[in-house]
């Protein structure tokens, strides 16, 4: 009997695990969609930062 509750325990650990694992990947790939929708690129390095240039010629067009 032991050894079956210790067995649940684990699967239980190894689910929450794979639950965060799979929820940062996700959070990680709709933050990128979101900042390439915006115009932005990723940093040369694969630094996880957005990053857009400001077009300094449309404020001067206006």
């Amino acid at each position: 009997m032991k050894s079956r509750g210790f067995v649940k325990a684990l699967l239980l650990i190894a689910a929450l695990i794979g639950t965060f694992y799979a929820g940062m990947r996700a959070q990680a790939y709709l933050y990128e969609d979101l900042c390439l929708d915006w115009g932005g690129g990723r940093n040369p390095g694969n630094y996880p930062i957005c990053v857009i240039e400001k077009d300094t010629n449309a404020a001067v067009a206006q």
